[in-house]
């Protein structure tokens, strides 16, 4: 079994290009290393990604990876000390280091997860807003199967309705939604209703994203620009967890 570790070794971090622009389809990039596990599939390194890897509760972006001398499937793509690692099945021909490639984001799956991630947030607000006091959470996922916030503490009877209500008035408000960059001694001054700074990790900057109005929460994730793009949002339950309560949602078109 190929390790990470070994995949990564020696390179450079790399360039997240969703970072700054969550709309990226498609980009022109090297690819660094390629790491064989099959003759039909293997690792894949770039200098620069457009795909988000599993993590940060989001589920892994996909697509496709080519070249003149090969054409790839990305299934799924994992980061390993700041190395983004794509993992795919080869169509055709043989991967070459140094080649340029074109690398494809699927983008129905990419643009629901942007619009879950968002409805996460938007969430956040309405649950502060409800029980108001600020929360922890302590685990979340902003995709399919099942998107949800999980906090720390008792629900006090807050229902469904009144959490879909608060919420889809900040879609319907068709709020600005945007990163910023922070150095960690201005991070405190900078977020607003962030239920997770228990759980960051220990960084010289952080990005935050901001819903104008709303909160703004340290976040590695991708998003849409505008809460009107969320489309609606939809509480599907709240229900009690070992140490609080979570709260299960959806979004519709």
């Amino acid at each position: 079994m190929v390790s990470l570790t070994s995949i990564s070794a020696g390179l450079k971090p790399t360039n997240k290009l969703y970072l700054n622009d969550s709309y990226l389809k498609t980009t022109e990039t090297t690819l660094l290393r390629y790491v064989p596990e099959t003759r039909k599939s293997g690792y894949f390194v770039t200098t620069d990604t457009i795909m988000h890897p599993k993590g940060g509760a989001q589920p892994s972006d996909t697509g496709t990876i080519e070249s003149v001398n090969f054409k790839a499937i990305v299934k799924k793509v994992l980061e390993h000390s700041g190395v983004v690692i794509h993992y795919g099945d080869i169509l055709e021909g043989v991967p070459r280091e140094g080649d340029r490639v074109s690398m494809t984001i699927e983008w129905d799956s990419r643009y629901r997860v942007m619009r879950l991630h968002t409805a996460g947030h938007i969430v956040d607000y309405a649950v502060v807003q409800i029980l108001g006091k600020d929360l922890l959470s302590s685990r979340a996922f902003h995709g399919p199967p099942e998107s949800f916030v999980e906090y720390i503490g008792r629900a006090g009877g807050i229902d469904p309705a009144s959490i879909e209500r608060i919420s889809n008035e900040v879609v319907k408000a068709s709020k600005r939604v945007y990163p910023v960059w922070v150095p960690k001694e201005e991070l405190l001054k900078t977020v607003r209703g962030a239920p997770n700074l228990g759980r960051l990790p220990e960084l010289e900057t952080y990005r935050v994203i901001v819903i104008d109005g709303v909160n703004a929460i340290p976040c590695g994730g991708t998003h849409v620009a505008n809460t009107a793009e969320v489309g609606g949002i939809l509480i599907r339950e709240v229900e009690a967890v070992e140490n609080g309560f979570k709260v299960v949602y959806d979004v519709s078109d």
